[in-house]
């Protein structure tokens, strides 16, 4: 008898374990399932993620404007969010950024510009797209000084804000 009860008190204790892990499991999958669903962003370069500029001229803002961009958009499939826009620079570079300018359109409007040296920590640009919604942008690297030839290959990486 005193055999019986005790399995039966150790069936029950398992039976309750079982229960409570499958209860925490469900809780914390629908906490995270919900933290993250809303977060869909669609990041799509026109061309390679990496770019470079080679044997570039001394260049006004008028004549960047014709040289070929490179190009992206991001797409929000879900909630309003906040995001970075940071550029990279690739291995082996000849040039100071010191000597690069940027200009940045969004939706076919100037949107930024200036120094690549003056940004801090990488960051092109901290931005937010409402739901449902879509950012084209068109990046323009260039120096307007005298430099003879050089390449600068940099790429792009967006970081979502949580």
């Amino acid at each position: 008898m005193k055999k019986r009860v005790l399995i039966s008190k150790l069936i029950g204790l398992l039976g309750l374990l079982i229960f409570v892990i499958g209860i925490s499991y469900l809780i914390t999958y629908t906490f995270e399932k919900h933290k993250y669903q809303d977060i869909n962003l669609l990041v799509t370069f026109e061309d390679n993620k990496t770019f470079t500029i080679e044997n570039t001229e001394k260049l006004t803002k008028e004549t960047v404007l014709k040289t070929y961009p490179y190009k992206f958009k991001i797409e929000n499939k879900g909630k309003k969010t906040t995001y970075q826009i940071i550029i990279e620079d690739q291995e082996k570079e000849n040039i100071k950024r010191t000597n690069l300018n940027y200009l940045l359109y969004k939706n076919d409007q100037e949107f930024k510009n200036g120094k690549l040296s003056d940004l801090k920590n990488n960051i092109l640009t901290l931005d937010t797209i409402n739901a449902k919604k879509t950012n084209n942008y068109s990046l323009y690297i260039y120096t307007n000084q005298e430099i003879g030839d050089f390449t600068y290959q940099y790429s792009l990486k967006i970081n979502v804000n949580k």
